[in-house]
């Protein structure tokens, strides 16, 4: 296990991170233990974050296609759940979402 509170920042891109560490299939796992090993002011970076609910076409493709390949792993936030998620833990977020993709930093 890593420690705690020895990072400066975590950057993750979602879809690397879930297949270098399967144990973090759901989201909010990843998103406590990076707060978990970050220092007090430290960044969580995270991009290319799939949210549910703004785009047909691409809910169509993540459920159909790449649930089944093991690509993505549900459950799956809509946008509010995922903003409600990170402002509960961190001090500070600047959320950006493109379509169906969130990208963030947030400071501990």
């Amino acid at each position: 296990m890593i420690q705690k509170n020895i990072y400066d920042n975590v950057i993750t891109q979602s879809s690397i991170f879930s297949k270098l560490f399967p144990r973090f299939s759901r989201q909010e796992k990843v998103f406590r233990e990076s707060y978990r090993v970050l220092k007090k002011g430290g960044k969580f970076i995270a991009c290319f974050f799939y949210i549910r609910g703004n785009s047909k076409i691409t809910d169509w493709l993540v459920t159909n296609v790449l649930v089944k390949k093991g690509w993505f792993t549900p459950p799956f936030p809509i946008e509010i759940q995922l903003k409600k998620i990170l402002g509960k833990m961190y001090t500070s977020s600047e959320i950006h979402t493109n379509g169906s993709m969130i990208y963030f930093v947030c400071e501990k």
